[in-house]
């Protein structure tokens, strides 16, 4: 099956610098840098390794995502951020493993296996746990981490779930409805990187207050 690569970016020149030159073009059949408005040189890196690059047409996280996937044709889709919390290895293994059937993968952050790397993190670690023990009651999951960016999704799959949501709480949508829709869900091991410069985009309390505005919206 085909598979698109979506690297959401905005404003993270350090990272693409290190990340682009890592991800093969041979792994994928297409690459899409949906770009939020960078004003720093990041599309200058993406064009220095060949990626195509398209303007965001609607705002948000969620806004990246319906953006890169109206703009492929490819039968699986994949989501990377490439600001160094995720490995371009896991690309490859994302594809390997939902070749095997699965709707949805996601690279979980937070199993046994996995290694935090980025320091301070504890708070979102605590965060992320508690809202994915929630949903996966609530919704009859078994996945650890129900909010990673990283993962593969069948175009099916995703026109499934009516995907409307623009902004951080995306994600966690996509699980949430994969799940309400009995989609064939699984995860593999990664690990959360350090961030390499830039700013984390994501504000602890209003994010949290977003999601749980999804969930009750959700049930």
């Amino acid at each position: 099956m085909s598979t698109a690569l979506l690297i959401l970016t905005w404003n993270e020149v350090e990272a693409a610098r290190i990340i682009f030159p890592k991800i093969k073009k041979e792994w994928v059949d297409e690459i899409l840098v949906v770009d939020g408005g960078s004003t720093d040189g990041t599309n200058e890196e993406a064009k220095k390794v060949g990626f195509n690059i398209i303007k965001q047409e609607i705002k948000g996280h969620g806004g990246a995502i319906i953006t890169g996937i109206n703009n492929t044709k490819s039968e699986n889709i994949i989501i990377f951020g490439p600001d160094g919390n995720h490995e371009p290895e896991e690309i490859p293994r994302l594809i390997k493993k939902i070749d095997e059937g699965f709707d949805q993968v996601v690279v979980s952050r937070f199993t046994k296996e996995s290694v935090i790397k980025e320091p301070n993190y504890g708070f979102v670690k605590f965060g992320n746990q508690f809202f994915t023990f929630f949903v996966n009651l609530l919704f009859g999951g078994n996945l650890s981490d129900t909010m990673t960016d990283s993962r593969i999704i069948t175009r099916k799959a995703f026109e499934e779930l009516n995907f409307d949501v623009l902004l951080l709480d995306s994600t966690l949508t996509m699980s949430i409805r994969g799940m309400k829709k009995k989609q064939k869900m699984t995860e593999i091991v990664g690990d959360q990187g350090e961030r390499i410069g830039g700013q984390r985009k994501m504000k602890p309390i209003k994010t949290g207050m977003l999601l749980i505005r999804r969930i009750i919206k959700e049930l």
